[in-house]
């Protein structure tokens, strides 16, 4: 009797496990196969964050193998770090020239109307439907050890503008590397080449960093409501 109320039990929690489980691996919203997009407005919002950051990091060194090799490693975390907060003023320079959410908004609104069959509207309040992306964070890192990456991480609604209905939502987090990985048995601490670098990069260079990352948070976002739509016509077709 005991083995069989265990057994019970047991069945149980694995149902309730898999049930959390099954929550947890839900993504957004997703109605697109609801709606018909043909000849109807689309418009966008776009919520972003103060300015595009800049991530350098501080070195942890307390693991470094000899003396001499934790002062040079903290040298290099320093030179970085006095590099990084130099860079920083050409970066807000480069982005007071480059409107990043211009850009992007514009490439979003593009692609997403193309791929819904939509047209474009200015107007969120004359739109049919209307795109919402909330961009919690984006900007160049250059924390990890051989590459700077471009990183944006933000939130995409699609809303019927009328109702307020939630028809597809997503979040999105992407990392794309910026410039090429260091190779070979360079000893020379990774943190002092990236400073080095980091200190030859001009607002120009900056102001083309801040272009390609509004063309990659662009696509982050509109590849996925693709593959969405994708999806939900072929569910729709039966396939």
């Amino acid at each position: 009797m005991k083995s069989i109320l265990l057994r019970h039990r047991f069945t149980r929690l694995v149902a309730a496990f898999s049930g959390i489980l099954a929550l947890g691996g839900c993504g957004g919203h997703n109605h697109l196969s609801e709606y018909n997009f043909s000849s109807r407005s689309l418009a966008l919002v776009y919520i972003a964050p103060p300015r595009p950051e800049l991530l350098t990091g501080w070195y942890d060194v307390a693991g470094a193998g000899d003396p001499v090799t934790a002062i040079v490693a903290a040298g290099s975390g320093v030179a970085k770090e006095v590099a990084g907060r130099r860079a920083r003023s050409r970066l807000d320079s480069a982005t007071s020239m480059v409107d990043v959410a211009g850009l992007m908004s514009r490439r979003t609104l593009e692609r997403t109307s193309r791929y819904l069959g939509t047209s474009q509207a200015i107007n969120p309040r004359a739109a049919d439907f209307v795109l919402e992306v909330n961009m919690h964070s984006s900007g160049i890192d250059i924390r990890g050890q051989n590459a700077a990456y471009l990183f944006m991480s933000a939130t995409a609604v699609l809303l019927d503008a009328r109702s307020g209905r939630e028809i597809w939502s997503f979040d999105v987090d992407g990392h794309n590397r910026l410039t090429p990985f260091l190779f070979g048995d360079n000893r020379v601490p990774t943190g002092a080449i990236t400073a080095g670098a980091l200190s030859t990069v001009s607002v120009a260079d900056f102001q083309r960093a801040l272009e390609q990352l509004a063309d990659f948070s662009s696509n982050e976002i509109t590849d996925r409501l693709r593959e969405a739509l994708r999806d939900a016509r072929d569910s729709k077709n039966g396939r």
